[in-house]
């Protein structure tokens, strides 16, 4: 009798042994020491091994010419394609790929992947990203280019920008001369325009290299907030037009050197100084007062530059986006730029008449 029950034990045993082996999901997970990338994904995989108990993970060092003989037979297993060969971190799940990590996407695919989803269903989640506050975007169907456009115009109708350009404007048109109107005024443009392509290149490359994105993110937060109470703050206290003389205890540290800035732009431009003279202090002054403008134009280069590093593009393709969006950036402040210019005479004529 106790032999007989033995052996049913044994049996049961070895039934739900191998139900076991039939459902364990193994992972080869391909990395190497030196990728940023490849540690988010192990992070990934040790809280995905701890959720799921079916889920073996394997790991291999691509530095190991084991690792590397056995990459390449997932290669030819898995069809995958000559062009995504080299990149980790590779992890083959099941039957299916995913190389490269992102938060809140890769992760997301093979999970879905792992729980059912078909293949169709996991590329279409590939398809979309997710941006703090903003939420899913589908980036299905809509190039880089109509990115850089819409988030460059939106960008574009930035206040802090537009009241130093009209400062800028108004103190040429003042002085009565159209060529130092033209000369000064673009050269300040130009400026404008690399200072804040260098902002967004530091912020696309922070994005490409360090995995934290977490804490990036949490930071810009924390920052956004600040500029809003002290925005908020010289609302109430009736700091409504920068341009004009506001009381300097009022004032937060970015308004009241942005003032400074201005009031040195407009003594150097009344001056009498050479024109080659009158050019580099405008160039000085009109990077100092964009760096401090910056601080307004955090939300949306951040999340552009997150939506840019979605797709599959080479550095020269991602530096080519952002002077695209950097060209619409500067788009309303050209056209300020050019209405000033072709009505100079008519703003000239109205000063003699008026006199």
């Amino acid at each position: 009798m106790i032999k007989k029950f033995f052996l049913i034990f044994i049996g049961l045993f070895a039934f739900v042994s191998f139900a076991n082996a039939e459902n364990e999901l193994k992972i080869d997970f391909f990395y190497a020491k030196t990728c940023a990338h490849c540690g988010e994904a192990s992070k990934f995989l040790d809280n995905l091994a701890l959720e799921n108990k079916n889920v073996r993970i394997s790991r291999y060092d691509v530095s190991e010419l084991e690792s590397v003989e056995l990459l390449e037979e997932h290669y030819l297993n898995y069809n995958v394609d000559e062009l995504d060969r080299g990149y980790v971190p590779i992890m083959f799940v099941g039957e299916k790929y995913f190389i490269g990590f992102k938060k809140n996407s890769t992760d997301v695919s093979i999970r879905a992947f792992i729980n059912g989803s078909s293949l169709e269903e996991v590329e279409e989640l590939k398809k979309e990203i997710v941006l703090p506050i903003v939420g899913e975007i589908s980036i299905e169907n809509k190039s880089p280019l109509f990115f850089s456009a819409v988030f460059g115009i939106l960008d574009g109708f930035n206040a802090c920008a537009m009241a130093a350009l009209a400062f800028l404007l108004s103190v040429l048109i003042g002085i009565g001369d159209r060529r130092k109107l033209i000369l000064l005024g673009g050269t300040f443009i130009l400026v404008s325009g690399i200072v804040y392509f260098l902002f967004m290149a530091a912020w696309l490359n922070i994005f490409l290299v360090l995995p934290h994105l977490d804490i990036i993110t949490y930071a810009v937060g924390i920052l956004m907030i600040i500029m809003g109470v002290c925005v908020l703050k010289e609302f109430f206290d009736g700091v409504v037009c920068k341009l004009c003389e506001v009381d300097a205890k009022k004032s937060n540290w970015f308004s009241y050197n942005q003032k400074k800035l201005m009031e040195k732009a407009r003594n150097v431009l009344s001056s009498q100084k050479s024109m080659f003279l009158t050019i580099g202090a405008v160039i000085f002054i009109a990077a100092g007062i964009n760096t401090i403008e910056l601080v307004c134009s955090f939300g949306l280069p951040v999340a552009f530059t997150k939506i840019l590093t979605s797709y599959d593009l080479t550095p020269a393709m991602h530096y080519f986006y952002l002077i695209v969006y950097d060209i619409f950036y500067m788009l309303d402040d050209f056209i300020v730029f050019l209405i000033a210019v072709f009505t100079f005479n008519l703003v000239q004529e109205s000063d003699k008449f008026i006199r």
